[in-house]
């Protein structure tokens, strides 16, 4: 149950990044994903369980990988790889969270 708990918060963060961004290619960096969900409701994940979570979504297709290092003004620095959600990690997060109705 808690791995399928990091999934969701993964998508969840994902999908919240991508809103908040101006480029919705931006995503996060897995570091980044990694300090968000521990302040979140899965504080003992530890990097292996993050790629775990990470390569999962991947094999489903509901996110993607960006490895192009680009400047962020945001951010101040290059960005490394980046974590995107795609429309299927949108749809299964939908799904998810209207069957625990946990929508808002």
């Amino acid at each position: 149950m808690e791995f399928h708990l990091t999934l969701l918060e993964a998508l969840k963060l994902l999908n919240r990044a991508e809103g908040e961004s101006d480029r919705p290619d931006e995503g996060l960096e897995p570091s980044e994903l990694l300090f968000l969900l521990r302040k979140g409701p899965t504080p003992g994940l530890t990097e292996p369980g993050l790629i775990q979570a990470l390569e999962t979504l991947q094999a489903n297709r509901m996110i993607e990988f960006h490895e192009a290092g680009e400047y962020a003004w945001d951010r101040g620095r290059v960005l490394g790889r980046r974590v995107t959600i795609n429309a299927a990690g949108k749809s299964y997060l939908l799904e998810q969270l209207q069957k625990t109705g946990r929508i808002g």
